[in-house]
């Protein structure tokens, strides 16, 4: 009898099988990495390009209102032509711009009826973000009007401000005040550029609360640029704190003075402003370490964590007192 050949059934070693499992972990692993590496990749230009974005926005913020600084009808003695007509008999003085190194004692309190001569007090500290404040004058003619049936003017926050002074055969003038500082967002826990208008509120009373106005700003610093000598060119720039101490000059006064004007202060001859701010990313763990930067002294500092950081700065003129210029 004639042997039967069985075959029997073939199958992968385990030596393959191995060398398959390790070859599909590997392009799993690849694919992976791939995925998670574009992934980061996109978070750290999505925010980088929303801190960008959001870093001009403020600058252009800001900028706006300091070149509108003291604009408006300029203190007469007699009747002058307004913006839209009729005569103006505008007679207060203004303080422009004035700002503090290390921020308002409170961005809150109330400005004068005639806001004047007196900024803002500051907590004479170097520590903190600066603060600034930016006053002009404007009626109902060259203003954003609150509203088209009111027309009255707004401040930073879109409130309308209340009326200066109104003469019986004259325009309205309006004084509006912006107080921009930076303060940890009680909600979100951000640190954030927040302004303070002056609209919404009777002259004299507390602003109300300021909001915020662009998010994650750690650092704001602002030189002004000083001219001691009233010959519309700077002499120097110079912080908050180094303009109210006595080693500044005293400015050169007016040669013609107008009656009853008060001494000119170091304020009254700022003719413009460098700004400057510090942003973070939304996110943290962007980069890798904590990156280095350059603040806005100059001074390359490290970052307190894995955000990613930038600093905007931006030199703005002030139009009104420099005729014919601007930045």
């Amino acid at each position: 009898m004639s042997g039967i050949n069985l075959k029997y059934s073939q199958g992968r070693s385990l030596v393959e099988l191995m060398i398959a499992m390790t070859i599909g972990l590997i392009i799993s692993l690849a694919v992976t990495s791939l995925f998670v590496n574009n992934s980061q990749t996109y978070k750290i230009f999505d925010d980088k390009s929303v801190m960008e974005e959001d870093g001009r926005m403020a600058l252009n913020m800001i900028a706006y209102h300091i070149r509108m600084a003291e604009t408006g009808p300029q203190k007469n003695t007699g009747a002058q032509v307004a913006a839209g007509g009729g005569v103006s008999s505008y007679d207060q003085n203004i303080e422009g711009i004035s700002g503090c190194s290390g921020g308002f004692i409170s961005p809150l309190v109330p400005a004068s009826p005639v806001p004047a001569v007196n900024p803002v007090p500051c907590n004479l500290s170097t520590t903190g973000p600066d603060s600034l404040t930016v006053r002009y004058i404007v009626d109902v003619d060259n203003s954003n009007a609150a509203a088209a049936s009111a027309a009255a003017p707004t401040d930073c926050l879109g409130q309308a401000v209340p009326q200066t002074v109104k003469f019986p055969t004259t325009d309205s003038n309006y004084t509006v005040e912006n107080r921009y500082y930076i303060v940890t967002n009680s909600s979100t826990g951000r640190s954030d550029l927040y302004c303070a208008g002056n609209g919404g509120v009777p002259i004299g009373t507390a602003f109300s609360a300021g909001k915020p106005i662009m998010e994650n700003v750690i650092d704001m610093k602002i030189v002004y640029g000083y001219d001691q000598q009233n010959k519309q060119s700077v002499n120097s720039f110079f912080n908050a704190a180094d303009l109210m101490a006595p080693t500044v000059p005293d400015p050169v006064g007016e040669a013609d003075p107008l009656p009853g004007d008060p001494p000119i202060t170091k304020w009254a001859r700022i003719i413009s402003a460098k700004i400057c701010l510090v942003m973070r990313s939304e996110n943290g763990g962007l980069a890798p370490k904590p990156m280095t930067y350059t603040n806005c002294s100059g001074t390359v500092v490290t970052a307190p964590d894995k955000r990613l950081y930038s600093t905007f700065t931006t030199v703005v003129g002030i139009r009104g007192r420099v005729p014919g210029r601007s930045l």
